[in-house]
């Protein structure tokens, strides 16, 4: 896949937030309408995109191929866990602002990007390793990323703690797909084509949430931010160098090492601006980082697979 077949995917996205962001100029989607898509989302299509995104053919012969991928996935999030807080620390950031940062440094737009642009490249392989990849993804957002974005926050969606936390259509979902998945089992093609219709219509809800949003500040304010500013190149660009000065050292190569970083490059998830609008942390901040970080990522995202090869 050459730089512009790359480029024309992201902006595809970037073009839905602008349709959200006039929308929401125009008032047909209000600051409450944005709260219920935003819900929409959460509990009902981006479950449906999960289980499908798990519906896969395993094999015993790539069971150890599995777990390694898995185990990576783990050790990367751990890794931009750990940045996140040093990061946060270096802007000097506090609050909310604070909690908005560390969470869009962790967890990047896999299930908006991540599996069309590496199915694009380097085919069914390329989705096969993406879930596998992306399956702490969920479990984390919903346990780390609720922790980060409610502990400034006054929501009372935010006081479920301990188990309660991890009982969410997210992680149920996980571990719904990924027991099919383990005793390959297909879902029924009715089934299958209901959770198909659903799925499909995650990405286009959650950018139009993330524009909605846009549409209640100045985007030229953006650009004066230079937090928000730094925040963003260190997201789309100085995590994934470090990552592959990392992965080089270790001596990695062909999905291992294309995989993690292509997702780990990927812009801010919308995720982060539907949980952060959930919890009632600064969604407005979330969503101007994802604006940002799509807009960079029109660039640095073909540069990067390019250079990976």
């Amino acid at each position: 896949m050459d730089f512009w077949t790359i480029f024309s995917q992201v902006l595809v996205l970037f073009l839905l937030i602008l349709v959200g962001y006039i929308a929401g100029k125009q008032q047909m989607i209000t600051k409450h309408g944005a709260k219920e898509i935003s819900t929409l989302v959460l509990y009902i299509t981006l479950p449906a995109l999960i289980i499908r995104a798990m519906q896969f053919d395993f094999s015993i012969e790539l069971l150890g191929q599995s777990l390694k991928m898995i185990g990576m996935a783990i050790a990367v999030y751990a890794g931009t866990i750990s940045l996140s807080y040093l990061f946060a620390k270096l802007l000097r950031a506090k609050g909310k602002e604070k909690d908005v940062f560390q969470t869009a440094m962790i967890f990047p737009n896999v299930g908006f990007m991540g599996y069309p642009i590496t199915q694009g490249l380097y085919g069914t392989q390329g989705i096969f390793y993406t879930s596998l990849f992306n399956m702490p993804f969920d479990l984390l957002m919903w346990t780390v990323g609720v922790h980060m974005l409610s502990r400034s926050s006054d929501s009372s969606a935010s006081k479920k703690k301990g188990l309660a936390a991890l009982l969410n259509p997210g992680t149920i979902a996980v571990a719904i797909g990924f027991t099919l998945f383990i005793l390959s089992i297909k879902l029924p093609p009715i089934l299958d084509s209901t959770l198909l219709y659903l799925a499909s219509a995650t990405t286009p809800l959650a950018m139009l949430a993330v524009g909605s949003t846009l549409a209640r500040t100045r985007v030229d304010a953006i650009f004066a931010n230079k937090k928000l500013l730094l925040t963003a190149v260190i997201k789309v660009a100085v995590i994934p160098a470090i990552m592959i000065v990392l992965f080089t050292i270790l001596k990695l190569d062909g999905y291992f090492l294309k995989i993690p970083i292509i997702i780990t490059a990927m812009p801010v998830a919308a995720n982060v601006a539907i949980f952060a609008t959930r919890y009632e942390s600064d969604e407005l901040l979330a969503s101007q980082l994802i604006f940002l970080t799509t807009l960079m990522s029109l660039v640095t995202i073909p540069l990067i697979a390019l250079f990976l090869g």
